[in-house]
C-alpha cells in the first residue's frame, strides 16, 4: 500500500513511515480511507507504482447514494476469492461436487459480477466440475424461472426481494424442478420474514452472504447455526463510533474493513461500507468454526437510519417490526413489505398482498391493525403511523438491486438536531 500513491499521501500527511508497521498489531496507527478518497483517487492514484493497467479490471458499486466507488482487481485477486465460495459451500453442503450454481447478479458493465463471468469463470471448467448459470436481475422473473427450472440448480444466489418473488411463483406451481439444496443472498437486508417465507416454498436453507466490491468477496457468511463467521485469513475487521473512535468487541458501530489478500487497489482501515456491526469472538461454534462473529449479522445501511422525533435511533434491521407480527398471526400473505419515514414524525408502511391468500385468514385489515399496533406500542406517541396496501413497491430510481426494505428521507442534519434536542 505503501507505494499506491493514495495511501503514500495519506500516510505522510499523518507521519506514517512504512518502518513504523511490524503487523495487524499496529493497525491502529493507520488513517482510515474514505469512500470520498477511493472516488477522487480513481483513476490515477489507486495502483502500485509501475503496476501494468492493462493487467487490471475496473470494478465499481452501484452508486445508489450519489457517485460509485471504482478501483482495480485483477485475474489473481478473484481467484483468490473464488476460494472463499468453495470453503463456505464445503461447510454448508455434505458434497459440492458436480454442484448447479445460479447466480442472479447485476451483469452490467463495471459491475463484479460481469468482470468475473468475462475474465474468470472461463477458466474455472479447467479445475472445478461445478457448472454455473448467470441471470441478470433485470431479467422478467417468469423467465428468470423458467430459466432455474430448465437447469435444475443446486445452489441459487441471488438478493433477498428476487428470492421473495421467486418463492411466490413458486408457490403458485411454477418451477417444478426448482429443488435446491441451498438458497443464498447478499448485498441487501434479510427480514426473518422474507427468509421463512422462501424456506418454505422451496424447502431448504437460505442463508445470508456479506459480500461487496471493496471486499472483492464475501467477508462473512451464515452458518446452518446461524452465526455469521468473519473470513479472519481474508479479512480484518474494525468497529468505530461516529467520532472514528475504535469500539471493544461487543459493541455496535460502524464497519472498518481491511482485506489481507490479492492485488490491485489495496483496501486498507476502509470505512466507506456504511455498514452496522458488533464483533465477538466465538471459541467453538456448533459447525465447528472458530472465528471473530458479527454478533447480530449486518443491521443495515447507517444512511438508512431511522431517527425518531424522542431521539432514538433504529439501524434498519432493528426496525422491522413487521416479521414478529405475521409470525404471530401464522400468515405468508403478504408478498412484500417497505417501511418508509417520510418525515421525521411520520412513517409508512407498504404492504403487497398476494392475491391467491386473499381470501384467507387473517384478514388484510387484520393484518394492517397488528401492524400498526406493533409499531405504535415500539415507537410510541408524536409519530404517525399509516398502513396501507398497494400493487407493488417500485424499485429506487436508476436502481437495478430490488427496493430496500427500510427508507429514510430525513436528512442526516434533521437526525441530529432531533438527537441534539432532547
Amino acid at each position: 500500500a505503501y507505494s499506491v500513491p493514495l495511501y503514500h499521501e495519506k500516510y505522510k500527511q499523518s507521519g506514517v513511515h512504512i518502518d513504523d508497521i511490524k503487523g495487524l498489531k499496529d493497525i491502529e496507527k493507520l488513517p482510515f480511507i474514505s469512500k470520498e478518497d477511493l472516488r477522487n483517487g480513481f483513476p490515477d492514484k489507486l495502483l502500485p507504482v509501475g503496476y501494468n493497467r492493462r493487467n487490471s479490471y475496473t470494478v465499481c458499486t452501484g452508486g445508489t447514494t450519489g457517485k460509485p466507488v471504482c478501483i482495480y482487481t485483477d485475474f489473481f485477486t478473484i481467484g483468490k476469492s473464488s476460494m472463499i465460495i468453495i470453503r463456505e459451500l464445503r461447510e454448508l453442503l455434505p458434497n459440492i461436487g458436480g454442484i448447479r450454481f445460479v447466480h442472479l447478479g447485476n451483469f452490467t458493465p463495471r459491475r463484479i459480477d460481469l468482470v468475473v463471468e468475462k475474465h474468470f469463470q472461463p477458466y474455472t471448467r479447467y479445475f472445478t466440475s461445478s457448472i454455473t448459470l448467470n441471470i441478470d436481475v433485470s431479467t422478467p422473473i417468469k423467465e428468470i424461472m423458467q430459466k432455474l427450472d430448465d437447469f435444475k440448480p443446486t445452489v441459487i444466489m441471488s438478493y433477498p426481494a428476487i428470492f421473495q418473488h421467486l418463492a411466490y411463483l413458486k408457490r403458485r406451481g411454477y418451477g417444478e424442478n426448482v429443488k435446491p439444496k441451498l438458497c443464498w443472498t447478499g448485498g441487501a437486508m434479510l427480514d426473518e420474514y422474507t427468509k421463512e417465507y422462501v424456506e418454505d416454498a422451496f424447502k431448504c436453507k437460505l442463508l445470508n452472504i456479506y459480500p461487496s466490491v471493496e471486499a472483492g468477496a464475501d467477508i462473512a457468511f451464515e452458518c446452518l447455526n446461524g452465526s455469521w463467521h468473519v473470513h479472519d485469513d481474508f479479512f480484518h475487521l474494525e468497529v468505530i463510533n461516529d467520532k472514528n473512535e475504535v469500539l471493544s468487541l461487543g459493541e455496535r458501530g460502524h464497519i472498518v474493513l481491511t482485506r489481507l489478500f490479492g492485488r490491485g487497489t489495496p483496501i486498507i482501515r476502509y470505512t466507506g461500507m456504511d455498514d452496522w456491526i458488533s464483533l465477538t469472538r466465538e471459541e467453538k461454534c456448533g459447525c465447528s468454526l472458530t472465528s471473530t462473529v458479527l454478533t447480530n449479522g449486518v443491521e443495515g445501511r447507517k444512511r438508512a437510519n431511522i431517527v425518531l422525533p424522542d431521539g432514538r435511533v433504529f439501524p434498519p434491521g432493528a426496525f422491522c417490526f413487521i416479521t414478529p407480527v405475521l409470525i404471530k398471526l401464522k400468515t405468508f400473505k403478504v408478498k412484500q413489505y417497505q417501511i418508509i419515514q417520510k418525515k421525521i414524525d411520520e412513517i409508512e408502511i407498504l404492504l403487497v398482498i398476494d392475491e391467491n391468500l386473499r381470501d384467507t385468514e387473517p384478514s388484510v385489515e387484520t393484518i394492517k391493525e397488528e401492524i400498526k399496533k406493533a409499531y405504535e406500542k415500539k415507537i410510541g406517541s408524536g409519530v404517525t403511523i399509516t398502513v396501507r396496501e398497494v400493487d407493488e413497491i417500485k424499485h429506487p430510481k436508476d436502481a437495478l438491486k430490488p427496493p430496500p426494505i427500510v427508507v429514510s428521507y430525513v436528512s442526516e442534519r434533521e437526525g441530529y438536531e432531533a438527537i441534539e434536542s432532547i
